[in-house]
């Protein structure tokens, strides 16, 4: 006998998703609940890193002006999905009145997802899909494997824009084409 289980609305997912422990983080994608445990340090470290760099500037050179970044913040979009991206970037004008939302509802203008071997699949199939469904116009995707992918949106696709790895430094990437990002500094070696 094969039995139709009843799926839940992403509204009755939200709910679960506020019941959940502390120390426990809950997305909804597509009608699924992922829920996820702190970060390793590894993921830790270059969460940091690339936040500084973005907010404080890096490798000699000045944090990329009008943007306001911020690590593991909650974002719902109107779709009533919700998740919480590694590290994600607001043009200043776009967010502004909004700036004290929890969950902020502004589409991000960038995200950056660390990948670990418990979110590689999500981060690389369902979110990736809904940031572009959302017209989420950057999406950095980083490898614990000591790997960057820059990506931007264009009709609807994802277009990637550079690969970088290892030792390398980045300079000249968009959206922050004047920042620089010293890659041996991401990893825990």
């Amino acid at each position: 006998m094969t039995v139709a289980l009843k799926k839940r609305s992403n509204a009755e997912l939200l709910e679960e998703v506020a019941r959940l422990p502390e120390r426990m983080t809950g997305e909804v994608i597509d009608g699924e609940l992922y829920v996820m445990g702190r970060p390793t340090p590894g993921h830790q470290n270059v969460e940091g890193e690339v936040t500084g760099a973005l907010r404080f500037g890096g490798g000699g050179k000045p944090p990329p002006a009008g943007w306001l970044i911020l690590p593991e913040v909650e974002v719902r979009f109107p779709t009533l999905e919700q998740v919480v991206p590694d590290v994600s970037g607001w043009l200043r004008a776009r967010l502004a009145g909004h700036e004290h939302e929890n969950p902020v509802v502004i589409r991000p203008d960038w995200v950056c997802e660390i990948l670990s071997d418990s979110t590689r699949r999500k981060d690389l199939g369902p979110k990736r899909e809904l940031y572009a469904a959302q017209h989420i116009p950057h999406l950095w995707i980083i490898d614990e494997a000591h790997v960057l992918e820059a990506f931007a949106l264009a009709a609807g696709r994802w277009s990637l824009l550079g690969t970088w790895s290892e030792d390398d430094v980045v300079t000249g990437v968009a959206p922050f084409p004047d920042a620089a990002f010293e890659l041996t500094r991401w990893w825990l070696r």
